[in-house]
């Protein structure tokens, strides 16, 4: 590598879209052209950097291999069993439960639909209908057809309560069974159901209800500037998380040392995240307490500063892979 303006970053796509937003968000901001890859096949030119989400690392891992070890890794999302003092830079979720150190950097919030031109989340309209964002059921949330009806209950009181129409956006990965039951449910008024992107869902809505479950569909509404619901699905405790709270009554910097070594991959959760970004002022629970102040909305001007930062800490790093002649300082 000549010089900073030489750099590139080389995308690890994990064929999931709201992971690979967040890279290209992050791509985008440092202003450094880039590329995705898959299934390890190689360049034509070696990068600088190599963003990795998730259970991608293992091939950034071999990508880097593959280039003497000189790109340097990004990882997004939790490493799983890879020392932290291994990689460059992880960029941790707000979900994810792994201890502080050099190397990481906790966000309050995904990078879905953040703008580095924007330092803040302004105020948006209320005008629109509330728009209900269904998730589904993953490893660490049920979402059944009586979740489903206790949810559209709720939000129907929010808009009856706000004077506004009520639409419900079911989303890839929302259960056939639970749509068939939301479709029953508005048999006599089928334009309830708003299948229409995502992007024109967001930008028409006055309201914004979203279930525990996506942490990428919670960004994406609260970046709006739009109240933005959330709605608590029943947790589900895989036995690896059973285990983590486990060996935290007992001693929690034990298992946060054998993260540290590699030997243990952390945790998730969403609990405590959701709890803190309620406490912000930032959502509101959509439960019999939250719907008391129907005409919630989270104060502003909102700071969002989390991708300039992440954008600062990945130019830092470039420039600390040029030579001491072509460095600058950021």
């Amino acid at each position: 590598m000549n010089s900073v303006s030489d750099a590139s970053i080389l995308i690890v796509d994990t064929g999931r879209k709201g992971e690979m937003r967040q890279c290209e968000a992050l791509a985008n901001a440092c202003g450094l052209p880039w590329q995705f890859t898959r299934n390890d096949q190689l360049p034509s030119e070696e990068p600088t950097l190599i963003l990795s989400f998730g259970r991608a690392l293992g091939q950034a891992w071999r990508l880097k291999a593959a280039f003497d070890g000189r790109p340097r890794i990004i990882q997004l999302g939790r490493p799983r069993l890879k020392a932290p003092s291994e990689l460059d830079l992880i960029l941790l979720m707000p979900q994810d439960d792994y201890p502080d150190g050099p190397q990481t950097l906790h966000l309050n919030m995904p990078l879905n639909g953040a703008d580095i031109a924007r330092s803040t989340i302004p105020a948006d309209t209320t005008q629109g209908p509330v728009s209900v964002l269904l998730g589904g059921p993953t490893r660490h949330f049920d979402f059944s057809d009586h979740d489903a009806l206790v949810l559209l209950s709720r939000a129907e009181r929010l808009a009856a309560a706000t004077g506004t129409e009520l639409r419900v956006v079911p989303g890839p990965r929302t259960p056939d069974h639970v749509v068939k039951s939301v479709e029953e449910r508005y048999r006599q008024a089928p334009e309830r159901i708003d299948r229409r992107p995502l992007s024109t869902v967001l930008e028409e809505s006055g309201r914004l209800v979203v279930t525990a479950d996506s942490a990428s569909l919670l960004a994406d509404a609260w970046r709006t500037g739009k109240p933005t619901w959330l709605y608590p699905l029943p947790v589900r405790l895989p036995p690896v998380q059973r285990l983590k709270i486990m060996a935290d009554r007992i001693t929690p910097e034990l298992r946060h040392m054998l993260i540290r070594r590699g030997w243990l991959a952390g945790g998730t959760d969403f609990t405590r995240w959701h709890r803190a970004l309620v406490q912000q002022g930032l959502v509101r629970p959509l439960t019999e307490q939250g719907l008391k102040e129907p005409d919630w909305r989270m104060p502003f001007p909102a700071p969002d500063e989390e991708l300039r930062v992440c954008r600062d800490r990945v130019l830092a790093l470039v420039a600390n892979s040029a030579p001491a002649s072509d460095r600058v300082e950021r």
